[in-house]
This record gives structure tokens, sequence and C-alpha cells, in this order.
């Protein structure tokens, strides 16, 4: 696994050459982009100008969010789909091999078991796509209700997306295990250690707010992720390490809860709380560049 960061997991936004610096400053050698808005400004001028700051740095691309409504009229999806292809080949070029995408929590459509075979189904084409170019579908879900009336819940806890992502075919779908997701959905560590390695595509930590009870939880409840807590994220990280999960993982939060603080301080906060993770976990963590300056021992110039 490879410590990644997620600009839009910590609502932070930012230009391309900024994010970078923040990734780079503080030690994540990886990095999730907005790789539809680097098509369309390499559509208004070109693929290298568009990348030449990624292509500069030595950092790894963690995946990509999809722009895909998976709620969407068959007309309206169908076009969404077939706005993937140019989408991925800019993927290919830049050696892209995730994508992010998560099912919704309700709709005014179908109710589950019918909605359920629609989800599975435009999940497997979404996967299909995305084959071809060999990037892989991370799959995830929202727990807290978003506060829109809909006439049918959908999948709002972990058995119902696990059953949803154990029913798709594509062999590329995995799941992007989200750990404040999991906790409010009802999740345990038992059924982390069922899912082969193989099939968890990326990972982000992230806790519960230590006042809020997780049956009344909301979105803005999200904290950076602590050790301990409804999930214990230390053994989390032991039991991806040794399924040999080879993904992105990384801090997420909601920025409600950082107000007035600077990008700088909550990437800072994000990364000393997972690198706290890690290290506990028994992997190695590495240093960052400032920290490696500092750790040049001072030589006073000689007088002449």
């Amino acid at each position: 696994m490879f410590k990644n960061f997620s600009p839009q997991a910590l609502g932070i936004n930012g230009r391309q050459s900024e994010l970078i610096e923040l990734s780079l400053t503080y030690a994540f050698r990886g990095m999730d982009v907005d790789l539809l808005d680097m098509l369309r400004r390499s559509q208004r001028t070109s693929v290298e100008d568009a990348t030449k700051y990624l292509r500069a740095a030595d950092i790894k691309i963690g995946g990509f969010e999809l722009d895909i409504d998976l709620d969407a009229d068959d007309d309206a999806f169908t076009a969404q789909v077939g706005t993937l292809h140019p989408l991925t080949e800019l993927a290919a070029e830049l050696q892209v091999e995730r994508a992010y995408l998560r099912v919704p929590s309700g709709t005014d459509r179908l109710p589950y078991p019918e909605y359920f075979e629609v989800q599975r189904s435009r999940l497997d084409q979404i996967a299909g796509v995305l084959a071809a170019k060999d990037i892989r579908l991370a799959v995830g879900f929202s727990a807290c209700p978003t506060g829109d009336e809909v006439q049918f819940p959908f999948v709002r806890d972990v058995e119902g997306f696990m059953a949803l992502i154990s029913a798709t075919t594509a062999d590329n779908i995995g799941y992007l295990l989200d750990t404040f997701d999991w906790i409010i959905g009802g999740g345990a560590m038992d059924q982390i250690t069922e899912i082969p390695g193989s099939k968890i595509v990326a990972v982000r930590l992230s806790s519960l707010s230590d006042s809020v009870d997780a049956s009344t939880a909301k979105p803005t409840d999200r904290v950076l992720p602590e050790k301990q807590g409804l999930l214990d994220l230390v053994a989390l990280v032991k039991h991806l390490d040794s399924s040999e999960f080879d993904g992105p993982i990384g801090p997420a939060a909601s920025t409600a809860n950082y107000k007035g603080q600077t990008r700088e301080s909550i990437v800072q906060a994000g990364q000393e709380a997972v690198d706290a993770i890690l290290s506990d976990a028994g992997l190695h963590v590495a240093p960052r560049p400032m920290d490696l300056i500092e750790d040049i021992p001072y030589e006073p110039t000689p007088s002449i």
C-alpha cells in the first residue's frame, strides 16, 4: 500500500501545482487527481501542457473520481458512460490504475430489489469500459442520510454494500473502503477480514467525532482518523498489510470540523494521523522532506 493524498477527501481545492506541492511536502507517495479537469484543459491546449506538473513530479497517481450519476435515467446514463472513453485514454497515458464511484443511498425510481439489479448492471457496464485500459473501479457507499427526500432507500449499510459488490461480475470491481461509512453503516472488523486484499481497491481513513452517536451521524461528523474508536484502524492496517493490499490509503475529513485552518495545517494533520496509524501497525513511514533537512547536522562555516 502507499500513502495517498486525496484533496477531495479533505475538502481542499487548489491549482494542480499547489496540490502536488502539498502532497510532496507532507511525504505522500501518491495523489488523487481531477482527471476530468485535465482532460478539458488538454482539449484546449495539449496533453503535455495539461499534465506537465504531474509528469515533472515524482509522485504516483492514486486514482480519480468518476463524474457519473448512477441514478440518472437510461439515456443520460448511457451518454455519461460514453464520455468515459476519452477519459480512460488520458488515464492510460498517465498510467492511472483506479477510478472511484459511490452508489446512490436512495432513489425515486424503483424499489430496492429492482434497483439493486439496475445498479449491479450499471457498475458492470462502467467497469467494462475501464477494463479496456486496465483501470480498476473502486466502489463506495454513503451511510449517512443526505437530507434529500427519496421514495426508496438504497445501500446505506455494510451488509447491503457487500451484497452489491458480490453481485457484480466484472473482475476489476472492488471496494472503496471508507472507514467512516463502514462505522456508520454498522460494519465491523470481522467483515473486513472476509474481503480478500485483492478486492480492496482504495482505502480512506477517517473517524467519527467522539461526541456523536453513530445512529445520528451526519457527513459533517467525519473527522481525521484516530487509532482507537468504533473501528481499530491499527488492526485494519495490519490486516491490509498481511492481505497484500497494494492500493492507496489516505486521510479523509469534513472541513466543517477544521474551520479557520489553512490547507497546509489540514494536510499536515492528516499526514500525522495516518503516519501514527501506519507506524503503530509496524509499517515504514517515510519522513517529510523538511524533516530530512532538519536532520542534517549543522556545520558552521569555517572562518578564514
